[in-house]
């Protein structure tokens, strides 16, 4: 007797070779004949004289392939196409080698540069020029979740309020999820603009409210014109480019000529604040070697900051027209660059500015006459053009709470300035309204028009659980 299983005949009178072979899948002649030869079932797969191989001589399978046979680099490829810093961390907690891939220095970094910075909202500052009274609950700055987060974030998650004394201290800079703040000391020598400093600053983390207070050294008691924070330098710090172990703050100060007692000449100086253990004050000494050869007027009233671009801070020199004071940051060196007269002519604090813009263009924008003029260069060139300009007097009409006086006999003034608008008020009355620097476009209810003052950006810093994975993981490669 014989059957049929398939297309391929079993004896019947054999039962312990079917159950010997029992475990073997039967293949159906049509679909063997579309094997390769190596693989079809025949004398390939029996001893010689026709005998099936015993299942103690069948060649061993080859272990399975798995995720975790996939190198490191290959894995970060992966890892980079993650959507957001959530996803990354519910990754980092699947194992103790893929939390080692991402908290790697170069895959952190990597990561951020593909990911936009997720823009919280903006800490907007009083100038108490235009109003002297302060945001609600008595502190000098508010913050304000931007639109795309509105839903998402809470502000109060934002206050300032677990700093020691925390009305009194003011924000200098903010960079990614950090902020600089200081406090001022008046002097009989120095002006409103210009005070002392006080003897700390503070660096903090709103969202974690972590912050550190900082020193400055008992030598820098000249008038400061500038505190900038800056991304810091730590190549082992998971690839942050900036967080609370990895910063920088620079100071820039005012300093007298020695030689010169009378006072009518100075010359900017500037240190450089590192955190870490071997980190704290210094003068560079690219700073050193290059400040006595730049000179600024020993009045420091006539130094008016203008503006934060592309790695460069400038300050106007109202002693001649057209100067202008720049700050590489990145070298820490300084230069008296001189623009065109027209340009800045006249000038003070609050009728120009310089910005930034796309592909490395450098604006500034001035206000004369009660117009507003945007004038531009491109990255590489020497030449400025009028690139955009406006009536105030005749775009404002119709706006909410618009006065006819306004711009009729004083000047309007320009509150605060960023890479894509303009802050505007009427000297007759504090009603700042913004101008897009792209479409000139006016409007006056927008929520960056409720506060007469500078509006910093804060960014949500990286997920401390990510964070934390990157720091275990430091901890383990350096057992």
């Amino acid at each position: 007797m014989h059957s049929v299983v398939g297309d391929v005949p079993i004896d019947s009178e054999a039962p312990k070779k079917r159950r010997r072979d029992s475990n073997t899948p039967s293949i159906p002649r049509a679909t063997a004949a579309r094997l390769p030869a190596s693989m079809a079932p025949g004398r390939h797969g029996q001893r010689r004289g026709g005998r099936p191989k015993t299942k103690g001589a069948s060649r061993k399978e080859a272990p399975a392939v798995t995720v975790h046979d996939l190198p490191d680099d290959i894995l970060e490829l992966i890892f980079l196409r993650l959507d957001s810093c959530a996803s990354a961390v519910r990754a980092a907690s699947a194992c103790t080698r893929w939390c080692g891939v991402l908290a790697g220095a170069g895959f952190l970094s990597r990561f951020g540069s593909l990911r936009a910075h997720r823009l919280a909202g903006h800490y907007h500052t009083v100038d108490p020029f235009f109003d002297t009274s302060p945001p609600v609950g008595g502190q000098p700055t508010v913050f304000v979740p931007s639109p795309s987060m509105s839903t998402v974030v809470d502000p109060r998650r934002f206050a300032l309020d677990f700093l020691l004394d925390s009305k009194s201290w003011e924000i200098a800079d903010s960079r990614g999820g950090l902020l600089l703040l200081y406090k001022k000391r008046p002097h009989a020598w120095c002006t409103e603009h210009h005070p002392y400093l006080q003897d700390q600053l503070v660096v903090c983390e709103p969202l974690t409210r972590r912050h550190q207070g900082i020193i400055y050294p008992r030598d820098m008691v000249s008038q400061y014109i500038g505190l900038f924070l800056l991304d810091g330098d730590d190549d082992d710090a998971g690839g942050r480019s900036i967080g609370m172990s990895n910063f920088k703050i620079i100071a820039v100060l005012h300093k007298f000529h020695a030689w010169q007692s009378d006072g009518r000449g100075g010359v900017p100086l500037a240190l450089v604040f590192s955190s870490g253990s071997d980190g704290g004050w210094r003068v560079p000494r690219s700073a050193a070697a290059d400040s006595d050869n730049v000179t600024i007027p020993g009045d420091i009233d006539l130094i008016y900051f203008a503006g934060r671009v592309g790695g460069s801070a400038y300050w106007a020199i109202d002693e001649e027209d057209g100067a202008m004071l720049v700050l590489d940051e990145a070298t820490t060196t300084f230069s008296v660059v001189t623009f065109p007269q027209n340009l800045l002519r006249s000038y003070d604090r609050y009728n120009f500015r310089v910005t930034g813009g796309e592909e490395g263009v450098l604006r500034i924008v001035r206000l004369q006459d009660n117009e507003l003029k945007v004038f531009a260069r491109r990255r590489g060139g020497h030449e400025w053009v009028l690139e955009n300009f406006l009536q105030l007097r005749e775009a404002t009409r119709g706006l909410p709470g618009r006065e006819d006086r306004f711009f009729e006999v004083n000047e309007a003034l320009i509150v605060a300035a960023d890479s894509t608008h303009v802050l505007v008020s009427p000297q007759e009355k504090t009603w700042p309204f913004s101008v897009d620097l792209q479409t000139m476009e006016v409007e006056r209810a927008h929520e960056r028009n409720r506060y007469a003052g500078t509006a910093l950006p804060y960014e949500l810093p990286c997920p401390p659980a990510l964070m934390a994975c990157a720091e275990r993981s430091r901890r383990r490669s350096r057992r």
